[in-house]
């Protein structure tokens, strides 16, 4: 089964010049938890997610229309092609430590997101007969939700 199949395709984005203000009421407005940050010339740059703007508002002590999208944006990019297989972009998400990924063209063009919830929702569908498996999909939940080496020892010291 390729990402295509089960991405979500209507997107909302944001720009790296937009306030999280503007991200955040975006998000707010959409029930979603991530915006595609796109360039001028319209190639994905990164992403910011609910949890991004939070910490940004938390760590800068600002209101968030004085603080621009790139200044709070992810700092790494982990992307999947629509014709990549799901088994990629859940090892993807495993790895990485994501919930959501953006899938994007050759050119760099986001084309939609695919998230843990996407495999989790069409694991009944006859579909994912090809796709990945229910104890997959769980080994990437339980691995996107372990503590990260730099929260544990910050838990640790606390």
């Amino acid at each position: 089964m390729r990402v295509e199949e089960i991405m979500c395709t209507h997107l909302e984005i944001c720009r790296p010049e937009d306030s999280l203000q503007a991200a955040a009421q975006s998000m707010w407005d959409h029930d979603i938890g991530i915006l595609p940050v796109v360039a001028a010339d319209g190639r994905l740059t990164s992403v910011i997610t609910d949890r991004d703007i939070a910490m940004a508002a938390y760590t800068r002590g600002k209101p968030l229309g004085d603080i621009k999208v790139s200044e709070a944006m992810s700092k790494r990019l982990v992307t999947v092609l629509p014709s990549d297989d799901v088994h990629l972009a859940e090892e993807r998400m495993r790895a990485e430590q994501v919930h959501r990924i953006p899938v994007v063209d050759l050119g760099g063009s986001v084309k939609g997101i695919i998230t843990i919830n996407d495999l989790a929702h069409h694991l009944r569908s006859r579909k994912m007969a090809n796709g990945v498996t229910p104890e997959e999909v769980a080994g990437t939940v339980a691995a996107i939700s372990a503590p990260r080496a730099a929260a544990s020892g910050a838990q640790a010291r606390a």
